[in-house]
């Protein structure tokens, strides 16, 4: 395996090499962003982010390349490999954030480690600095804007997905770009999600926190399942399983009213 050029069989190789490390781990999106789309998703929202400041001191020269990979998980493989793990039973706090941290390192370090790229790792969790824009980037990545349900939903994994990590690095990686066609799953959809949603949160105007919360807060059939989220069309055969929602559900459970 390469460093990543321009060379299109180094590229090719390096990309199959990532999608193997990740996707062995559960991460099975992957999408590759230039520095240009990474500065500009951030500039609206966080103008002071720059890949370049990420990377530090390991930016590239003037002159050199720096690129991100936003790695996402779709379907039951990641929860699955989380299950088996030490993490999930050793009554630590935020049990999958930790696995995902370990298993995402690893992966990086198997290929880009390996080569000596650098790169440096950032995570969406809430107490991960700094704070990136996941969704923004998404769409930079060409992820389709939130919808009803108020989650970018993936053309083949449906609402059964999540962004895991990204990772700032030197050099380009044109060849790993998505083998689906990617855009606005929720385009020309009839959006049953909307009717399905007893609280009214899930609206095609744009998704009800509020609604959500409050409505949560007192039904007991919204604590560990989303009939709304069910019902989507799309990734059907990449739905969690209950025990997977309800974890996810139980994680986002509101804090009561004071």
């Amino acid at each position: 395996m390469s460093p990543p050029t321009d060379s299109a069989d180094d590229g090719s190789a390096l990309a199959a090499e990532l999608r193997s490390a990740f996707a062995t781990r559960g991460f099975d999106v992957l999408l590759p962003l230039s520095e240009g789309a990474f500065d500009g998703a951030c500039a609206p929202v966080a103008p002071a982010l720059s890949l370049r400041g990420l990377l530090g001191a390991a930016a590239p020269a003037a002159g050199g390349v720096a690129s991100a990979i936003v790695v996402g998980s779709g379907g039951r493989a990641l929860f699955e490999r989380f299950r088996a793990s030490p993490e999930a039973s050793d009554g630590a706090r935020n049990p999958l954030d930790r696995f995902t941290r370990a298993a995402v390192t690893a992966a990086a370090s198997e290929t880009l480690g390996a080569l000596g790229v650098a790169y440096r790792i950032y995570f969406p969790f809430t107490d991960s600095v700094p704070a990136l824009p996941f969704q923004r980037l998404g769409r930079a990545a060409g992820i389709g804007p939130p919808g009803p349900l108020g989650l970018q939903i993936h053309p083949r994994l449906g609402p059964w997905w999540a962004y895991r990590a990204l990772i700032a690095l030197t050099g380009a990686l044109r060849d790993l770009a998505p083998a689906e066609p990617l855009g606005d799953a929720c385009a020309g959809c009839p959006a049953p999600c909307v009717a399905a949603c007893p609280a009214g949160a899930v609206r095609l105007t744009g998704f009800s926190v509020a609604n959500c919360h409050a409505h949560r807060r007192t039904a007991p059939a919204c604590h560990l399942s989303c009939d709304a989220r069910l019902r989507c069309v799309r990734g059907v055969e990449h739905r969690y399983s209950v025990e997977q929602l309800a974890f996810h559900m139980a994680a986002s459970m509101p804090a009561p009213r004071p």
